[in-house]
């Protein structure tokens, strides 16, 4: 009796895990290129690879500016964009966890599908409402903006609820 409840705990478990990534699956659905800068950048897929950005800005449609707390060991959230071969992937984190998916820039529009996160505990409930709210921000891009075309240093996100996202870039990893 002991065996088949440990199986099936097992295999519950294991059912409960894959829900909790197929969750978490999403894409922006095609942010569209917003300026020069950002249009110039949509036109490549590997414009934005090796390039990492910290969130220092987000300003709500209704309430004004949101506190972006930094994680318990001091890591800001971040979004890293990385390319290596024909494989694009967008990965960081969330304030809490750390998230990893894939990206692609194709007719002019970014889309982010970030498919699956860590999941560790995340308290203060503030701070595990801010990363629920930053990846389900990252489905709901609808332009994005760079402040130039050759070594931009602001990105912006523009999504379909009226919010905005600021990020700057931070040092870039490693070229593979």
């Amino acid at each position: 009796m002991s065996t088949f409840l440990s199986s099936h705990c097992r295999l519950l478990g294991m059912g409960l895990l894959a829900l909790a990534l197929a969750g978490c699956a999403s894409s922006t659905g095609g942010a569209r290129a917003q300026g020069a800068a950002a249009a110039n950048a949509a036109t490549s897929a590997d414009s934005l690879a090796q390039t990492s950005w910290e969130l220092v800005r987000w300003t709500q449609s209704a309430a004004g500016l949101r506190s972006i707390p930094h994680g318990d060991n001091g890591e800001p959230i971040k979004l890293t964009f990385l390319a290596q071969g024909k494989q694009y992937r967008a990965e960081g984190f969330s304030g809490c966890n750390r998230y990893m998916g894939s990206y692609k820039l194709d007719a002019g529009k970014l889309f982010i599908d970030a498919a699956a996160a860590t999941r560790m505990a995340c308290v203060p409930a503030e701070r595990a409402k801010l990363e629920n709210d930053y990846l389900r921000a990252l489905t709901a891009i609808d332009t994005f903006t760079l402040d130039s075309g050759g070594a931009p240093r602001h990105l912006t996100f523009n999504l379909r609820g009226g919010d905005v996202l600021e990020f700057e870039r931070r040092q870039d990893p490693p070229t593979p």
